[in-house]
């Protein structure tokens, strides 16, 4: 008793889901001999062994998952010696990202971190790492290949949105479009400000005046602003909180990415700008476990406006309260 071909399959190498046939054809059988025939299918991940069918020539899957490995044919003849066939099946499957890659992540400024992206799929699939905002990786480039994507001594600028692209090496092998993973990496940094050293108005015009800073700093900082105000003696001076009030408004924004990230545009607007407005504004950034960051913009006097914006709330002198 011998195989003349052996298991054949049909297709010889199925995709994912689609329908197989098993076929296993002998030869030099006698009538007297008597056949038992089982398959059997051994994986190649954990090495595990499952009976399919018995007493059938013919075997089919109706859908083939990537973890079928491995098919035998075991025949025995009427002097019980047995014949194993074997015969290798690769499904052919798209890239998948496996759920073991890492997530959303962070970090302080100047660690080093090692994003790990795995995926699986027949053929093998190839790993490339990017960012979303097409930035340039660490290595100074944008895309580039491995599971492993190496960050050292991370700054603030390594923050951002990164993806895994699990995609097939050779486009003729390709099965749909690949699977993508993303992940969110967060540099923790101290706060820092930049603002403008100085803004004019002209007073007692019932016109507005706004000044802003752009804070930077992650976790977002606490931002709060203050006025500078004479005690009443020379050279003593003391902050006043601002609040929002008739006379201020505080504001804050998220930017564009394309204009920074991991800051806050905030706008004070001084509403129906008067000679005691005039003076030095300080802006406070503070975020835990940082030291405090502050700006300062000197509000001066011009003889012509200089911003011609009116809030709502300014509704001119007010004589009697």
């Amino acid at each position: 008793m011998r195989d003349k071909d052996g298991i054949i399959f049909d297709p010889i190498a199925p995709r994912a889901g689609e329908r197989l046939v098993a076929t296993c054809t002998l030869v030099g059988l006698t009538p007297n001999d008597k056949r038992h025939v089982e398959w059997s299918l051994e994986r190649f991940n954990d090495g595990k062994n499952f009976t399919l069918a018995v007493d059938t020539d013919v075997l089919q899957f109706n859908q083939p998952v990537p973890r079928l490995q491995a098919i035998h044919g075991r025949l025995t003849d009427t002097n019980l010696r047995d014949v194993y066939l074997t015969r290798f099946l690769n499904v052919i499957s798209e890239p998948v990202v496996l759920e073991s890659s890492t997530k959303d992540i962070e970090v302080n400024d100047g660690d080093s971190v090692t994003l790990i992206c795995n995926a699986q799929g027949y053929p093998t699939p190839n790993i490339e790492w990017q960012k979303a905002d097409a930035q340039p990786l660490g290595s100074g480039h944008i895309r580039q290949v491995g599971s492993q994507l190496h960050l050292y001594h991370v700054t603030s600028r390594d923050s951002g949105i990164y993806k895994c692209l699990g995609l097939f090496i050779k486009p003729s092998n390709l099965v749909g479009f690949g699977s993508e993973w993303t992940l969110k990496l967060s540099v923790r940094f101290r706060p820092y400000i930049y603002c403008q050293r100085e803004v004019g108005q002209a007073t007692d015009f019932q016109v507005d005046v706004y000044m802003e800073c752009y804070v930077y700093g992650y976790p977002p900082p606490k931002i709060s602003w203050r006025k500078e105000r004479s005690a009443g003696l020379p050279n003593m001076k003391y902050d006043k909180d601002i609040w929002n009030s008739q006379k201020y408004l505080i504001e804050a924004t998220i930017p564009e990415m394309s204009i920074c990230t991991d800051c806050i545009l905030s706008r004070l607007t001084i509403i129906n700008v008067e000679q005691a407005d005039l003076g030095n504004y300080y802006i406070n950034a503070t975020s835990p476990g940082f030291l405090s960051e502050y700006g300062r913009i000197n509000l001066y006097q011009t003889s012509d406006c200089q911003q011609f914006i009116t809030h709502r709330n300014n509704k001119g002198f007010v004589l009697f309260q």
